[in-house]
């Protein structure tokens, strides 16, 4: 274990308790001093007693100092209450061991990085306001299908502002292999290029752009003759009619996605996966729009697709995606209740990327917000900044959240918010 990485946590777990080096020395024995040259590395912590009881105080799991511990669940540290007493100001540090140790040691990015955001939103206009693959060279199907894949790897590990020059070059060389070799095979790659544009642009704030790619998307996913291309394509659309405020043409999009799949028992359980993604984004559209008895019937539908899964990490993938997925639809119905109790049951580690993982913070973050408790929605979005740096300093809701963090009265008591904010380029 990196001993400056553990500094550093030791340092963010210290100040979000709201101590000082002294008073951290005093609960575990050490001066002031042997705790400041602990945080820098000057002088790590090897004493495996001392780690015990580093972690006890500051309501970390041991694993995160290297000793052998089961990691919690996030159901086990959340507390719903109205309380803030030492248990909750801790809480959001007892689930890094869930999480893992390296995403948790992962250092912020520098405050000087260009802004994805605004880095996306220039470099996919250009590429779709111009005659797109018009000087790009066409790919064989197998060179595409691998750009393809590290484009999508780039999106998992939500490396934005690199996916702002991937993803026009990527969408260009599928529009140039399109003309040159109009196969299904090709069709379908470059619907799932829309695709992923699409996903990417969802993360700005509201935009002609998304709407516009996942057309483009559904058009190509037709000429593709395949129906789980076309499924995937209807569900960028659905979220992109949602985001315009189409409710209810984004619901019946979804549903219509589902219906249209031919499906039978013997699909790959991932197709029932892609089925359980699509009744969240019919459910999310209903929320949205209001309709909470449509929300709740759109989530038992995934949740007993989910069950019917045989395969056990298929199942427990699409379940999770499911409850994680929820977090924000119940927010939107003003039920942050409901929020927290669906993220007490999700289980981290069947959130399969940095994205999800991402993704599924900083709404928990949002719904402790809505809750009423923004001491809580900090420390979740530190949470996420430290495990997915890229989604919180590009996620549209991310900055409004630490936007919102800093009318806090109390705001004070965040000592890293400011530097949170200029990492995910938020003027205070």
């Amino acid at each position: 274990m990196q001993q400056a990485g553990m500094g550093h946590l030791i340092r963010q777990a210290r100040r979000a308790m709201g101590w000082t080096q002294d008073e951290l020395g005093r609960r575990i024995g050490y001066t002031k001093t042997r705790v400041s040259r602990a945080e820098t590395g000057a002088q790590p912590i090897r004493d495996v007693t001392v780690l015990r009881r580093l972690a006890e105080v500051l309501g970390v799991s041991p694993s995160m100092f290297g000793l052998a511990d089961e990691s919690p669940t996030l159901a086990s540290n959340l507390d719903i209450g109205t309380s803030e007493g030492p248990v909750d100001r801790r809480a959001f540090l007892g689930v890094a061991g869930a999480v893992g140790v390296s995403a948790a040691f992962a250092p912020p990015a520098a405050a000087d990085e260009p802004d994805p955001a605004a880095l996306l939103e220039k470099r996919l206009s250009a590429c779709l306001f111009n005659t797109t693959g018009a000087s790009a060279t066409p790919m064989p199907v197998g060179e595409l299908r691998a750009r393809l894949g590290r484009a999508q790897a780039g999106y998992n590990a939500c490396r934005y502002a690199w996916l702002s020059d991937e993803l026009p070059r990527l969408i260009s060389a599928a529009d140039a292999s399109m003309a040159a070799t109009p196969t299904a095979a090709t069709a379908a790659l470059s619907s799932a290029s829309y695709q992923l544009a699409a996903h990417t642009l969802a993360k700005l704030l509201v935009s002609g752009l998304q709407p516009m790619t996942a057309d483009r998307a559904v058009h190509r996913a037709y000429q593709a003759d395949d129906p789980l291309v076309l499924a995937q394509a209807r569900r960028v659309l659905s979220t992109a009619a949602r985001r315009i405020g189409d409710y209810e043409q984004a619901e019946r999009v979804g549903i219509r996605a589902i219906e249209d799949l031919p499906l039978t028992q013997q699909n790959h359980p991932a197709t029932w996966r892609h089925v359980v993604e699509l009744w969240c984004v019919a459910g999310y559209a209903a929320a949205i729009g209001g309709d909470r008895d449509r929300f709740i019937e759109c989530y038992r539908e995934a949740a007993a697709v989910a069950a019917q899964i045989s395969d056990h990490h298929q199942q427990c993938m699409a379940r999770d995606y499911a409850l994680a997925h929820q977090i924000s639809s119940a927010s939107k119905l003003g039920d942050s209740a409901t929020a927290l109790e669906a993220a007490r049951q999700v289980h981290l580690d069947a959130l399969p990327t940095t994205e999800r993982k991402g993704r599924y913070l900083v709404d928990l973050a949002l719904a402790w917000q809505q809750h009423g408790h923004d001491r809580h929605a900090y420390r979740a979005i530190l949470l996420a900044e430290y495990h997915a740096p890229g989604e919180v300093h590009t996620r549209s809701s991310a900055r409004r959240l630490i936007r919102a963090l800093a009318t806090f009265p109390r705001h004070s008591r965040m000592p890293e918010l400011a530097e949170l904010a200029r990492r995910a380029h938020v003027t205070l």
